[in-house]
């Protein structure tokens, strides 16, 4: 802690070298583990690992071990940094399998969904001071009223559905806790100058499905990022949302007004490095949509938003105003601790990793996965990546008819010769779409460019591998709808 500000210790490693930065806790959403980074952006399609689905049976029944002793055994460098090996691991076993997850992935895949639930971690009932009020009824209709701080932005159905279970399950609500007392705890009582890890107690969920990114060694898989599961059974079946960003509009005859600005769209922003500056509250601040978690609910309750406040909504006549001062800012500089009213000076920034959905990861990629699967098995000299990425947003081809996100799966695979990328549509609603092969430029941020682009295209071309964007790139299509995994693993190996 410093300057009453919570800080997370991160390892990066550049050009061989492990350096560890002390980063605000608010960032804890998009910190994931074996994950490239350019200036500060995460390079999605270059994450290190393959995807695995593990059935848990009790998820407490495991044990807590220290980083260095699994890593040493699973061959994962920590680069001999204490800060890195102290850090708290839960292995649990399924299937003859052993899964070993960092402690700091479990929180922030359960609890740190955005910045306001990442700060709240480690304040004492961090939950309590996030609602003015929680309570359920005997016919299982909970009442959720945010604070009118909490952003307007995040107050969504599905953060009120998460919100409540994560308040209303005991075991959920008590782990929560558990990581503010135990790093309390660990202060009291110890005094190292290394950091203290972060400790949660597990909670006792039964019976439900995981998807990961990890690597394996033998009997035995690291977690490096919990992609989704079907872990949530809320305790509630309709949920009541309050809010002062709940309004019922009163529509009146007066004129509208629209006010013209030439203040730029500036989408880049710079994290504050003075600990000493504070953000300033403010509910409309802007939300990044960050490379979701996926948490099905396994009955999704309904939400009733109800309104206290009233807004005044003119449907005359439209007239320009220029009153305003309008100009741009060349710089945004953010800040991601916890605002406050008053004497804050950075602009505040808010992350959504949640992904509310009925089922997880339920895209239609199953067979595609154990095609991969039997290309890596059967063929050791091949080294296979395996990435799960949401398709861009800003086009009708980016969702699904549920209203889920469209994923794809982005698969790297290196010889002693070449280096090649597969990518996989999801099309559960039976588009029709070959898979794209490419070759590697040989620089992982030239490939994040280029497999950037092609995506951005695909969506533009309504879910079309179009030759208007691919002329000048390299290319295979390979069709496989009517293969079996045999046919399609062979033409794939001859492909790459």
């Amino acid at each position: 802690m410093k300057n009453n500000q919570w800080f997370i210790q991160t390892g990066f490693i550049c050009k061989g070298n492990c350096q560890i930065i002390d980063l605000p806790i608010g960032v804890l959403p998009i910190l994931k583990i074996g994950v490239p980074y350019q200036d500060g952006i995460p390079l999605l399609t270059q994450k290190i690992g393959t995807l695995f689905e593990v059935r848990v049976e009790n998820f407490r029944n495991g044990r807590i071990s220290k980083a260095i002793d699994v890593c040493r055994r699973l061959n994962y460098y920590l680069h001999k940094k204490p800060e890195l090996m102290i850090q708290n691991i839960w292995s649990f076993e399924s299937d003859e399998m052993i899964y070993h997850i960092p402690q700091t992935e479990i929180v922030r895949a359960l609890f740190g969904v955005n910045k306001i639930m990442s700060n709240a971690l480690f304040r004492p009932n961090g939950l309590e001071l996030l609602v003015n009020r929680v309570s359920m009824s005997k016919d299982q209709l909970a009442i959720i009223d945010f604070l009118d701080d909490i952003p307007n932005s995040i107050v969504t159905d599905d953060f009120a559905r998460y919100f409540g279970w994560i308040f209303l399950h005991p075991e959920m609500k008590k782990s929560y806790a558990s990581v503010q007392s135990n790093l309390y705890g660990m202060m009291v009582r110890s005094s190292n100058s290394k950091g203290i890890p972060i400790e949660v107690a597990v909670p006792k969920m039964k019976g439900f499905h995981l998807a990961v990114r990890g690597i394996r060694h033998n009997n035995e898989v690291l977690i490096l990022e919990w992609l989704g599961s079907d872990i949530v059974d809320p305790p509630f079946r309709a949920l009541e949302l309050h809010h002062k960003s709940i309004k019922k509009r009163i529509y009146s005859p007066g004129g509208r007004k629209t006010r013209l600005s030439n203040k730029e769209k500036n989408e880049d922003y710079l994290l504050n490095e003075n600990n000493g500056e504070r953000s300033r509250e403010d509910t409309n601040q802007p939300v990044i949509e960050t490379d979701p978690i996926q948490i099905a609910f396994r009955h999704l309750p309904i939400v009733n938003r109800v309104s206290n406040y009233e807004q005044k909504v003119n449907q005359g006549d439209e007239y320009i105003s220029n009153v305003g001062s309008g100009g741009g800012i060349k710089q945004n500089i953010v800040g991601l601790d916890e605002s406050i009213f008053g004497g804050g000076i950075l602009n505040p920034l808010e992350f959504n990793s949640l992904e509310v959905t009925k089922t997880y990861l339920d895209y239609g990629l199953d067979k595609f996965m154990e095609m991969i699967r039997r290309l890596a098995n059967y063929n050791p000299h091949l080294r296979v990546n395996v990435t799960l990425i949401y398709l861009p947003l800003g086009r009708k081809f980016s969702y699904l008819a549920d209203g889920r996100r469209r994923i794809c799966a982005v698969v790297k695979i290196t010889s002693d010769l070449k280096k090649s990328y597969v990518i996989e549509v999801a099309v559960p609603d039976n588009h029709s779409i070959s898979t794209l092969i490419i070759p590697s430029l040989e620089d992982i941020h030239m490939d994040e460019v280029r497999l950037s682009f092609l995506l951005k295209g695909l969506i533009n071309k309504g879910g079309s591998w179009s030759n208007q964007f691919l002329f000048n790139i390299p290319h295979l299509k390979l069709k496989h709808m009517h293969d079996n995994i045999d046919r399609w693993t062979k033409k794939l190996l001859e492909m790459v």
